[in-house]
C-alpha cells in the first residue's frame, strides 16, 4: 500500500520544494540588486550623466552656442600638441602599469609566504603612502629627488646627478611621474592582493606542499595562476587612471621653471581648452575621446582574457 502511494504523495512535495527555492533565488537576486542600488545610482550621477552631457556638448561651439558637428574633434586632431601629449601620456602608462603589474605582484606574493603579523605590519607601511593625496606626493617627491636633502643622496650623486634638474632630466618626467604614481597607489593594490591571496582555499595550498612544491613554485604555479583576474583588474584600472594623468606634471613646475609645462598630458590639454582659451567644446572633445579610448581598451582586454569566464 505504502509502496503503491508514495509516488503520488512524493509529487506535491518536489513540486512545493521546487516553488520555495525559486522564491529564494528572487528574493537573493533582490537584495543583490538593491546592495548594488547605491552604486548605481552613484554611476548614474558621476559617471553616464557627465559622460553624456560631454559627449553632446562636443558637437557645439560653446562661445556662440552653436551647433556644428565635429568640427570641435577636428580642431583637437589639428592640434600638434595633442600627439605630443598623446606619446607622453602612453610612455608614462606603459612604465607605470607594467612598474605595477611586476612589482605589486611580486611583493603580494612574497608577502604572503611570510607570518601574518610581519605581513600585515608591512601590507600597512606599504598602504600609507597612498593615503596622502597627490599634490602632497609631488611636494614629496621633489625633495626625495634632489641630491641636497635627499634620503638617496648617496645614490644619486654617485650616478653624478649633483641637482634636482639632473636626477629630472636623467629619469625623465615620464618615469618620474611613474615612480609617484607607483609609491601613492600600490600600497592599495597590495592590500587588495592579500585579501585574494588569503581566500585561495587553503587544501590546494596543502596538496602542493605536501608534493614537494618549494615556496617559488608555489607562488608562480598555484598562487599567480589563481589570482590572475586580480592582476588583469588591476591593470585595466592602471590605465585608465593613467590616462587621466594631471595633478603631477600641472605641479612641476615647483621643480623649476624648465619643467613648467601645462600641455604635457591630454588632461592638461583639456583643461587648457576649457579655462584658459574658454573652448568648452573642445574640451569635452577631448575628454570624450579619453573616455571612450578607456572603456574600449578595457573591453578589449576583457574579452580577450576572458575575464568574466568561470573557471
Amino acid at each position: 500500500m505504502s509502496l503503491a502511494t508514495s509516488p503520488a504523495s512524493a509529487q506535491p512535495m518536489t513540486a512545493s520544494r521546487v516553488k520555495q527555492e525559486r522564491r529564494k533565488a528572487f528574493l537573493d537576486t533582490r537584495m543583490s540588486y538593491l546592495l548594488l542600488l547605491p552604486y548605481l545610482l552613484l554611476l548614474l550621477m558621476f559617471g553616464l550623466v557627465p559622460i553624456g552631457y560631454a559627449f553632446g556638448l562636443s558637437f557645439f561651439d560653446t562661445i556662440d552656442m552653436v551647433f556644428w558637428g565635429p568640427t570641435n574633434y577636428q580642431f583637437v586632431f589639428d592640434d600638434f600638441r595633442v600627439p605630443a601629449s598623446v606619446v607622453n601620456v602612453l610612455t608614462f602608462v606603459a612604465i607605470w602599469v607594467s612598474m605595477t603589474v611586476i612589482c605589486v605582484g611580486a611583493l603580494s606574493l612574497m608577502l604572503d609566504s611570510v607570518g601574518r603579523r610581519a605581513a600585515t605590519m608591512l601590507r600597512t607601511v606599504y598602504f600609507l603612502p597612498g593615503a596622502v593625496t597627490s599634490s602632497a606626493i609631488v611636494v614629496l617627491w621633489l625633495f626625495v629627488l634632489d641630491p641636497s636633502v635627499s634620503p638617496f643622496q648617496p645614490i644619486l650623486q654617485m650616478v653624478g646627478w649633483v641637482s634636482r634638474a639632473d636626477v629630472i632630466s636623467g629619469i625623465g618626467l615620464a618615469g618620474v611621474f611613474a615612480l609617484m604614481a607607483y609609491f601613492s597607489a600600490s600600497g592599495g593594490w597590495i592590500v587588495v592582493f592579500g585579501g585574494a591571496l588569503a581566500s585561495l582555499p587553503t587544501e590546494v595550498m596543502e596538496a602542493a606542499r605536501i608534493d614537494g612544491a618549494s615556496r617559488l613554485q608555489l607562488a608562480l604555479r598555484i598562487k599567480l595562476p589563481m589570482i590572475w583576474r586580480s592582476i588583469v583588474l588591476m591593470g585595466i584600472l592602471s590605465f585608465a587612471t593613467g590616462l587621466q594623468l594631471f595633478v603631477e606634471p600641472q605641479l612641476m613646475g615647483m621643480a623649476g621653471t624648465q619643467f613648467a609645462q601645462n600641455d604635457w598630458s591630454l588632461n592638461q590639454m583639456a583643461f587648457q581648452y576649457a579655462f584658459r582659451m574658454g573652448d568648452f567644446g573642445a574640451s569635452a572633445a577631448l575628454s570624450t575621446m579619453l573616455v571612450g579610448s578607456s572603456i574600449a581598451i578595457a573591453l578589449v582586454i576583457v574579452f580577450a582574457t576572458n575575464f568574466y569566464k568561470l573557471d
